[in-house]
């Protein structure tokens, strides 16, 4: 939730910015510094500007970031407390992302009640499926299960998106309850396609039914219509098929698009299971140099099966030790980490 919230800053403060207001050197300078990820530095700036009462609500709403971001969180909800009592005219955009904000700091902060009241006033001037869904997650946090399902079920009454109901499912499956979620996804099956992003999303949402066939029929007609997104998965569900041929040729087809990395962990999928391990490995090394996030997790995670399959059982358990470190949460790895401590 914070992720998303965070993208909102630039945008939402050059569209206030627009309004006939001279820019402060002090609220510049301190977005300059947000860019690099310099809070102190931005800190400093954004009170300056709310001490000489520059751009008073934009910069309270900055300095709340930049205390969000450096966990210092009660600091942050009053900093937002601050920006929505400094507002001198009606911007609905902007209320309900300062609110949104205010909400978050008080989760984290552990002033969840406080954080319900918000959103319960955010019901009250916006009740759009955004808000009920970020209620339905404080609610499933708090393990307040019937408020949340009410609020996942209002939220996608209101917001009649795969995007919607695909998050949902997500909140239900990081919480292990993926039985809840798939109610969502199954309502999401419902909503016709229109284009290949929604053809995309409706073979994401088969994959996680499990149906791989209805899945391999909504990507490729996302593939016909030139969606790159659908390759990587398209090329996984050929893999659950044992058909390695098919996907090795999605995967190549993938490597001239924007997702390298995840092209390249496909081919060394299809290596291994060819048992062509060496192939893999160059496939691997290829992925990593651009890999990030859950790429270069997966990449990693399959370099040591790769070497776990050519009995180099001492570079796998190297290779584990500094994975775990990386990623000590991948319960796949703690499972192949037992194995290999055997060997």
């Amino acid at each position: 939730m914070k992720k998303a919230l965070l993208l909102t800053t630039c945008l939402l403060a050059a569209t206030l910015a627009g309004c006939g207001k001279e820019q402060s050197q002090l609220y510049d300078r301190g977005m300059e510094a947000m860019e690099q990820q310099d809070y102190v530095t931005a800190i400093g700036m954004f009170q300056g500007a709310i001490e000489a009462r520059e751009r008073l609500a934009e910069s309270c709403r900055a300095v709340g970031i930049a205390y969000l971001e450096s966990g210092e969180y009660d600091k942050a909800a009053q900093a937002f407390q601050d920006s929505l009592d400094a507002m001198e005219h009606k911007h609905e955009a902007f209320q309900k992302d300062v609110m949104f904000y205010q909400a978050e700091a008080l989760r984290l902060s552990g002033n969840t009640d406080q954080a319900l009241e918000v959103y319960d006033q955010m019901e009250k001037t916006f009740s759009d499926g955004d808000v009920y869904f970020s209620r339905g997650c404080l609610y499933l946090e708090r393990k307040e299960y019937d408020q949340a399902k009410a609020d996942f079920e209002k939220a996608s009454d209101k917001d009649k998106s795969y995007e919607m109901c695909l998050n949902i499912y997500q909140m239900y499956q990081d919480s292990s309850m993926k039985a809840d979620g798939d109610g969502f996804l199954e309502k999401a099956a419902g909503i016709t396609p229109k284009d290949a992003e929604d053809y995309y999303a409706l073979g994401c949402v088969y994959y996680y039914l499990e149906d791989t066939d209805q899945a391999r029929t909504a990507l490729e007609k996302a593939r016909e219509e030139g969606s790159a997104q659908a390759l990587s998965m398209l090329g996984n569900i050929y893999l659950k098929q044992n058909d390695t041929q098919s996907a090795r040729q999605v995967f190549e087809q993938a490597l001239g698009g924007e997702e390298q990395a995840a092209a390249r962990n496909g081919l060394a999928l299809c290596d291994l299971a060819e048992g062509n391990y060496d192939s893999a490995l160059e496939h691997i090394n290829s992925g990593l140099a651009s890999a990030s996030g859950q790429d270069r997790e997966n990449l990693l995670y399959n370099q040591i099966v790769a070497y776990e399959k050519k009995l180099d059982f001492a570079q796998a358990k190297t290779l584990m030790a500094a994975f775990l470190e990386e990623f000590p949460d991948n319960d796949a790895a703690l499972r192949e980490n037992l194995f290999l401590q055997s060997r």
